[in-house]
């Protein structure tokens, strides 16, 4: 059986060709990573700076 050993968010590629889905680690507020897809390697700021409305709810 599998075991989460840290929490994490999915997050959609926006490329036209791409879509792929993938995980990001989940961030303590006020935190940001720079993530890479794994399909086609768009590099992405997630969070995104000026969006704390369409982030997820913490828990």
């Amino acid at each position: 059986m599998a075991r989460i050993i840290r929490p994490v968010w999915a997050i959609r590629c926006t490329q036209s060709g791409c879509k792929a889905l993938f995980e990001v680690a989940k961030l303590n507020p006020g935190k940001q990573q720079e993530v890479v897809c794994p399909n086609c390697g768009e590099h992405y700021i997630y969070p995104p700076v000026g969006n704390e409305d369409q982030t997820p709810k913490q828990d």
